[in-house]
């Protein structure tokens, strides 16, 4: 530690050259006697980026944490800070979205999905069950010479089971794609359905306000 350090004269010197760089637009300029008193740019650079920080901090520090962002970054201006801000404001209002999207279409699939989780709830029981038999048939024979062989059998019915597992999922994807379809086609009937009627309905007034006009101008001839 030189003697600059030990009494404190470098930062006094560093600070009074950041001062003059922040009122010359950030430009660093150390003259002779800051330099004897130990004064260094990249120390009054710190300085300069650690002021930055805490005034966007202190301005834009709570929209950040709002928008899932962290608090300014090191050499970051304002408008590089707001701008992630921004992402993170647009990247949560999309989150939003979709969960509203999937909120809206879990309804339908709500039963079928429960179906499919209670059978992949029973296949991973099994499957621990079997891994639990497995361990402890293992434990019993740790120095039988035919470990490797049982390892592989092992692997063999954790394949199948997965396998199955996958064959099954699929399966349920099916069907709830073919209900979807079913669905959609249903309302597509009802659609058409409701769209003749209407056009019936029409067609039955305009009928009815022609008779009713005939009977009207009838009434005056006989007036007349």
């Amino acid at each position: 530690m030189d003697i600059n350090s030990l009494f404190g004269f470098d930062r006094g010197a560093n600070r009074e050259a950041a001062d003059y760089a922040r009122q010359n637009d950030g430009r660093i300029e150390l003259n002779p006697i800051q330099r004897l008193f130990g004064a260094d740019e990249q120390d009054v650079q710190n300085i300069l980026d650690t002021e930055q920080r805490k005034a966007l901090n202190q301005e834009l520090g709570g929209a950040a944490a709002l928008a899932g962002r962290s608090g300014a970054l090191n050499g970051e201006t304002r408008t590089q800070m707001q701008g992630r801000i921004a992402a993170g404001q647009r990247q949560m209002k999309a989150a939003e979205e979709a969960k509203q999207r999937g909120y809206r279409k879990q309804d339908a699939a709500t039963a079928l999905t429960q179906a499919t989780t209670l059978k992949g709830m029973d296949l991973q029981a099994g499957r621990d069950q079997f891994n639990s038999q497995l361990s402890s048939q293992n434990a019993r024979h740790a120095f039988d010479s035919s470990e490797t062989s049982k390892r592989y059998a092992f692997e063999r019915k954790e394949n199948q089971l997965m396998r199955q597992q996958e064959r099954e999922l699929s399966d349920s994807r099916s069907d709830l794609q073919m209900q979807m379809a079913l669905m959609n086609e249903g309302l597509q009937e009802k659609q058409m359905e409701y769209d003749r009627e209407t056009r019936s309905m029409d067609k039955r007034d305009r009928m009815i306000a022609q008779l009713l006009s005939g009977l009207g101008s009838l009434g005056g001839a006989f007036s007349l």
